[in-house]
């Protein structure tokens, strides 16, 4: 039981971010004409990916200072903000639509 409560304070970001992308997956199915509401579920999706892999891509969105030997990226913390309200914002307008 303490291996359960240590994965879910560990996980438990992830596991939110994983519940509001699958109302918003199953919203999408559920509407009828789903080319329409492409780009609202890949904002979700780009959401989704941010919250769960926030390290990987505040390394693939970085980029080079004023000279080469500068590398800047986000911090992780802003990207996983970020996309946790993306998500949050995107499933919203797919449930009012």
């Amino acid at each position: 039981m303490d291996f359960i409560k240590a994965l879910i304070r560990q996980y438990w970001v992830n596991l939110l971010a994983l519940a509001v992308f699958g109302a918003a997956a199953i919203r999408y199915v559920h509407l009828a004409r789903w080319e329409e509401h492409l780009s609202l579920f890949a904002y979700a999706g780009l959401g989704f990916l941010c919250v769960v892999a926030s390290e990987e891509v505040a390394e693939w969105t970085g980029r080079y200072g004023w000279t080469r030997q500068q590398w800047w990226e986000y911090p992780a913390t802003w990207v996983r903000c970020l996309g946790g309200v993306a998500l949050i914002l995107a499933t919203i307008q797919l449930h009012l639509r």
